[in-house]
C-alpha cells in the first residue's frame, strides 16, 4: 500500500497533490522563515510549540482514520 501524492483531501479537494517529500519539506522551511520574520525569540517557541500540537494531533486523527483497505 503506497501513499497518494496527494496528502490532504479536504472537501473533495486535493490539497499538495502532486508535491513530492522534499518540496513538502521546502515549503515547510520557507513557511517557518516568514511565521518566524520580525517576532521575538519568544514568539517563534510559541509558534513552535502550537505547531507541534497541530502534528500531533494530525497523527492522532491519522491514527484513527479508517485505511483504504477497511472500506
Amino acid at each position: 500500500m503506497g501513499l497518494s501524492p496527494a496528502i490532504l483531501d479536504y472537501g473533495g479537494e486535493r490539497m499538495l497533490e502532486g508535491l513530492t517529500a522534499e518540496n513538502i519539506v521546502y515549503l515547510a522551511a520557507v513557511a517557518a522563515v516568514q511565521f518566524a520574520k520580525g517576532q521575538s525569540a519568544e514568539c517563534i517557541e510559541l509558534l513552535a510549540a502550537f505547531f507541534t500540537i497541530i502534528g500531533d494531533n494530525l497523527a492522532l486523527l491519522a491514527l484513527s482514520a479508517p485505511s483504504d483497505s477497511d472500506e
